[in-house]
């Protein structure tokens, strides 16, 4: 079985192109480094397969004929596919290297996902992680590859998978109960010293009714957009304030007043469906998805679990009179 001889040899239009980039066969030897007579015996070894002339020589240099004009503008195509050939290889060899950029809000960052850093960048030590905890609503997505959010994207082009759930549930430290003493009941809650945090009031529409009518009775002694500083001001017994339920697993110092109150509140990672693509970015948000695993962390669970199930956590249990909002 005898095959076709090629049309041309692929090395040939690259000559081809280096010669009509530069305008001359001095300047295309120059650009590919190597004598002008080889540029000139490979253009006509190209023409002679072609059966066409592709240029007019010219004493200041060259000139395309119709035909030529044709094949460069296929030339061009092919060029910038090599490129991205190039371009597909380079990220291929370095997938598993280079920077993720991950959005969270500030707890979560902080309280969660750096106390488990040591395991992904001891498996992953050519990754780069990026965590920003300032977060812009949508705009977030144009600055990162992956984001924690307290809402679902409204892009479609977006993936958005539920995470964890955060049940919100109020904490107090044993500074502040010595005191000031125990709420006698919800009710009496409004008339403590109470701490808000700014991110609150936009995930308001996501809580129960009656926690979204208790919360607007509320007069804070405390407001702010910054978790760390809530959590703090919590633990310093300053204020009583509603912390994720996993407070009592990283500051078990704390204690939990049961009022038979709990917001829960989802936790969603988005991203786009191209990230799954690149390794770097698929590592990272496996490795999110093993971090808020609810069958390893019962507190992340839809359903509530009570901190005094998974830590050893202080809770004092209140049923006094709970406030008589109007809902609406």
């Amino acid at each position: 079985m005898t095959g076709k001889a090629p049309l041309f040899d692929w090395d040939d239009l690259r000559i081809f192109h280096a010669l009509v980039s530069a305008g001359s066969m001095s300047g295309a030897a120059r650009k590919l480094g190597i004598g002008q007579p080889t540029v000139s015996r490979r253009l006509d070894q190209l023409e002679t397969r072609i059966g066409a002339r592709l240029v007019t020589r010219l004493a200041e240099g060259i000139e395309l004929t119709d035909v030529g004009e044709r094949i460069w503008t296929q030339v061009q195509i092919m060029q910038s596919t090599a490129g991205d050939i190039e371009r597909i290889a380079h990220q291929a060899d370095r997938a598993d290297s280079d920077r993720v950029r991950l959005s969270a809000p500030e707890g979560v960052a902080g309280y969660w996902i750096a106390r488990h850093l040591t395991g992904f960048v001891e498996a992953n030590p050519n990754i780069s992680l990026e965590i920003s905890t300032r977060t812009d609503g949508e705009n977030t997505l144009e600055q990162c590859d992956i984001a924690l959010q307290m809402s679902e994207s409204k892009r479609m082009s977006h993936v958005a998978t539920e995470l964890a759930t955060l049940h919100y549930v109020p904490f107090a430290s044993r500074h502040y109960l010595d005191t000031y003493g125990p709420p006698k009941g919800l009710a009496d809650v409004l008339m403590h010293r109470t701490a808000d945090i700014v991110s609150y009031r936009e995930q308001q529409t996501h809580w129960p009714r009656e926690a979204a009518a208790i919360k607007q009775m509320l007069n804070p002694s405390l407001t702010t957009d910054s978790a760390i500083a809530l959590i703090e001001a919590v633990k310093a017994g300053a204020v009583i304030s509603l912390l994720p339920t996993y407070a009592a697993k990283v500051e078990p110092s704390l204690i939990h007043l049961d009022l038979e109150l709990q917001v829960p509140i989802t936790l969603w990672m988005v991203y786009h469906p191209e990230q799954r693509k690149v390794t770097r970015s698929r590592k990272a948000i496996d490795w999110l998805r093993e971090i808020f695993d609810s069958s390893r962390y019962p507190w992340f669970r839809r359903d509530y679990v009570p901190p005094s199930e998974f830590s050893d956590v202080e809770t004092v249990h209140i049923r006094g009179e709970r406030p008589r909002p109007r809902l609406v």
